[in-house]
């Protein structure tokens, strides 16, 4: 357990990264710096276990993501822009305060 509650600005300077695994820190969707987005070659984004209410819009920038870990926090909603992710094909999103699933996620699948 790291117990991270921020992250670096230079996440933009790592621009062959493929898996990223921030599990068991006390990150939420304010920790993110501006430029996390431009991580276009990530595969894996592993967020579990921290405190995330919300995924950024701009998670949609992440167009190669197979895979989005983010089970065990707090998320009560996921964006829209989580349609963008066309290539999804893991969601763990156990153990969050989700009232209902968002039907992009299922136009995702559909794709």
């Amino acid at each position: 357990m790291n117990r991270l509650n921020t992250l670096p600005r230079g996440f933009s300077s790592l621009p062959a990264l493929e898996v990223l695994d921030l599990t068991y820190n006390n990150l939420n969707e304010n920790c993110l710096p501006g430029n996390f987005f431009y991580l276009t070659t990530l595969c894996a984004l592993y967020l579990s276990d921290n405190n995330f209410e919300i995924l950024p819009p701009d998670i949609g920038k992440l167009t190669k993501m197979q895979t989005l870990n983010n089970r065990d926090n707090n998320l009560i909603s996921l964006p829209k822009e989580i349609r963008e992710l066309t290539q999804l094909k893991e969601v763990h999103i156990q153990g969050n305060r989700l009232p209902t699933l968002p039907p992009e996620l299922g136009k995702v699948a559909d794709e």
